[in-house]
């Protein structure tokens, strides 16, 4: 039971986000060292091959291009409504707070994003490519916390990426869909801790489809 418990508050941390502080941020030197084309395949490429085929089908095709839309704007995610996952324990009839998200400075395949969602916020800088109205925006995120059971603290580490896709309109952002793929993970608790597998992946859309204009 009690490591049930630790599972699940894991669960709710990926599931909802994480309060914690990025221990990396994507600044414009880890963008001139990775670069675009190779990014979203590293996010990508974690998920098992057998599973490749349900995820896109679910999640819908990727928008790519050297030409995003204009980005920049206040939207409003309402609600995060649960799509689909490879864990199997992950109830999609659930339906999270909203998530407010905010764009700015977009310059050359890179834009400022703000997010913020019941559990967290934070500001970084991003990816953003595409055509025509078509966008995909995305990152990868190392996140340091920790666990206490029995009075002793654990560290965690856990690298997800997240990839947001939809196209830009009069409302907002259409068709717009939020994937979190969980990287790696590690932990000092010898086992204790039960954490997500490399390649778990949590599908998420805008409860009527668009992430409407909404100035937060």
């Amino acid at each position: 039971m009690k490591t049930n418990r630790i599972i699940l508050s894991l669960w709710l941390l990926v599931a909802g986000g994480m309060t914690l502080t990025s221990c990396t941020k994507n600044d414009t030197t880890t963008i001139s060292l990775i670069g675009t084309e190779y990014y979203i395949d590293d996010i990508l490429s974690v998920i098992p091959d057998s599973l490749e085929t349900k995820f896109l089908s679910d999640f819908g095709s990727i928008p790519d291009g050297p030409v995003p839309p204009k980005i920049e704007g206040s939207y409003m995610m309402n609600p995060k409504q649960r799509v689909s996952s490879n864990v199997q324990e992950w109830p999609l009839q659930a339906v999270e707070p909203n998530v407010y998200l905010r764009f700015s400075k977009q310059h050359n395949g890179i834009v400022t994003m703000d997010l913020n969602e019941a559990t967290e916020t934070m500001t970084d800088t991003v990816f953003v490519c595409g055509n025509g109205s078509a966008f995909t925006v995305y990152f990868i995120e190392n996140k340091a916390y920790e666990v206490q059971v029995d009075n002793h603290t654990y560290h965690v580490r856990m690298k997800r990426g997240i990839v947001m896709k939809g196209a830009v309109s009069d409302r907002g952002l259409s068709n717009f869909r939020y994937a979190t793929i969980i990287m790696e993970t590690e932990d000092d608790s010898g086992g204790l801790i039960g954490q997500y597998e490399n390649g778990s992946y949590f599908i998420y859309k805008d409860g009527d489809g668009t992430a409407e204009n909404q100035e937060w």
